[in-house]
């Protein structure tokens, strides 16, 4: 269950760290007004991660970036129960370039964004794992 909260929270630090693969100076701040913008585009569902993969009830976990600085994450877990969500969490990031760091309570993750477009979300947490969010449920 842990597990599962830690990448939820990496995957909302990545989401709003996205960067656009040109370094071109002149694009930076429009490219940073676009991955904010799709970063609070709606609520973002874990789909794959690449040290193994997740259920089909994981897949419902759900992180939701409200701002600037605030968003919401939302677990969901097989056991003990079929099925059922952990509750609603709020949390802060800061975002650097491509660089996310996210807080829940007393836990601190940081995550870098791969990639991002409207439909997708890829980032990678410190662990080297590769997770990849979408805006499907389930």
């Amino acid at each position: 269950m842990e597990i599962l909260k830690k990448l939820g929270i990496v995957c909302l630090v990545l989401c709003t760290s996205a960067c656009s693969s040109d370094d071109d100076s002149g694009g930076d701040m429009q490219d940073d007004i676009n991955v904010a913008s799709l970063l609070q585009s709606g609520k973002w569902y874990q789909e794959s991660i690449t040290s193994g993969s997740f259920t089909d009830c994981e897949k419902n976990t759900n992180i939701e970036f409200l701002d600037d600085e605030d968003f919401f994450i939302e677990v969901f877990d097989d056991d003990p129960e079929p099925c059922a969500t952990t509750g609603l969490e709020a949390g802060i990031y800061t975002r650097i370039n491509n660089n996310i760091t996210i807080t829940v309570g007393s836990e601190v993750i940081n995550i870098v964004i791969d990639s991002i477009s409207q439909e997708s979300l890829t980032v990678t947490t410190s662990d080297g794992d590769t997770i990849t969010f979408d805006k499907v449920q389930g």
